[in-house]
């Protein structure tokens, strides 16, 4: 574990801002890893530890969110059970992979997850997930294969996860998207809270920044609720979105791909 002094004022006030992004963006939109986890590596982080650290703000933001649909009733809770047992499980497994990769490796598969990142932001996979409705409710030995594999992801990277338990949830399951939305906060509680112990166990974390970040999490969410209300809000972020990620990428790809940075 590092000591606080380890770190600038820069770099804590980076990782402020990372926290800030995630927060924000997941709650204005989505894809709020796909900032704060290069940021992290930009602050000076190799990719484990920042991949680590980056799970607090995420689990942060999932406890609030799922307090906040607990006290709306709007979480099936035997259901989400259902979901988090195979996702959780698959969590694990992933999470002892990205302890086990090569840094270098994971920078790569960490550039090649934002690269799918700017591509579903393209792509009307989320119009779809607006629009599914069922009134059939399915689970299955099939959709416990399906969320073992989103939970694997989810320990693994995290990144675009909540995009995938939606699709799922949506797609697969059969929920409307508040109902999914609902399953998907409470999910990612234990799905991240592993993943997060393997890590803290392994001594990845860097608790330091990753207390400013959950700070910054905590204000980004509270922000980002305001701003996803306001007229042409996620036309904005969207925007926005596409700017950071495709300059994140650049800078990933010269350093972990060309070696030039």
């Amino acid at each position: 574990m590092s000591g606080f002094f380890d770190h600038n004022l820069w770099s804590l006030m980076l990782g402020l801002g990372a926290g800030l992004a995630c927060g924000f963006l997941n709650t204005a939109a989505s894809s709020g890893s796909a900032v704060s986890l290069p940021i992290l590596m930009l602050v000076g982080l190799d990719p484990t530890s920042a991949n680590a650290t980056n799970r607090i703000p995420v689990l942060l933001g999932a406890l609030t969110a799922s307090a906040s649909f607990t006290a709306k009733r709007a979480i099936h809770w035997s259901l989400a059970a259902k979901v988090a047992l195979p996702a959780a499980a698959g969590s694990v497994a992933g999470a002892f992979a990205a302890e086990h990769l090569p840094t270098r490796d994971l920078g790569m598969v960490i550039t090649g997850a934002l690269v799918a990142a700017l591509v579903l932001l393209f792509s009307k996979l989320k119009q779809a997930i607006e629009k599914a409705s069922s009134d059939v409710t399915r689970f299955g030995p099939r959709e416990v294969a399906i969320f073992f594999g989103i939970g694997l992801w989810l320990g693994f990277i995290v990144l675009d996860g909540a995009t995938y338990l939606l699709l799922a949830l949506t797609l697969g399951v059969g929920l409307n998207l508040v109902q999914a939305n609902a399953i998907k906060s409470a999910v990612l509680v234990p799905t991240t809270f592993v993943a997060m112990a393997m890590f803290a166990y392994k001594g990845s974390i860097d608790w330091d920044i990753g207390l400013f970040m959950g700070a910054g999490s905590i204000l980004g969410g509270m922000l980002g609720a305001r701003v996803a209300t306001a007229p042409r809000a996620k036309q904005y972020v969207f925007v926005l979105l596409v700017i950071v990620i495709a300059a994140e990428l650049v800078q990933l790809a010269l350093h972990y791909i060309f070696g030039l940075v």
